[in-house]
């Protein structure tokens, strides 16, 4: 049997899993409605979108938009998609949460708990997210909810 055999055979489901992810096309629309909103906005932005695994699949840097905000949008996009929910729930969830908590999880590597961070959810999964940052915390916001609906209809959401 050669390795070309092996693929022919079936795997074991509980060894493996499939997961439902964002494509490139459908990212680069998300993408196109979110750079569309900043422009009506007159804000500059950077944009991330990452797949359900949480890589990066598109990422854009409109003239202007500062570089700082590069990486606050991927990690964004990356709390996003790691929690599978909005970046701005956060504040709310953590009045909740113990005090260890609360002052744990915002030192976390690569975790953002402020708006502009978006799941791209399909059945409540995430399929993706993307993370806007470069405009006010509710620039981002809306910015990021323009990808959230252009996403949700073309998935029939």
């Amino acid at each position: 049997m050669n390795a070309f055999d092996n693929r022919a055979r079936e795997i074991e489901p509980r060894y493996v899993r499939q997961i439902d992810t964002i494509t490139l096309p459908l990212a680069m629309r998300a993408l196109q409605a979110a750079l569309d909103k900043a422009t009506e906005l007159s804000i500059r932005i950077n944009v991330s979108i990452v797949d359900a695994s949480g890589n990066l699949i598109h990422l854009a840097h409109m003239d202007g938009a500062t570089l700082q905000s590069r990486d606050i949008a991927l990690n964004k996009a990356l709390t996003a998609v790691g929690f599978g929910i909005s970046t701005s729930a956060w504040e709310e969830r953590l009045t909740t949460r113990s005090a260890a908590v609360r002052q744990g999880l915002p030192l976390q590597d690569r975790v953002v708990l402020f708006g502009g961070g978006e799941p791209f959810l399909y059945q409540g999964v995430a399929l993706g997210a993307i993370g806007i940052s470069g405009g006010s915390e509710q620039q981002d916001v809306v910015c990021a909810m323009a990808a959230v609906h252009a996403v949700q209809s073309l998935i029939g959401q």
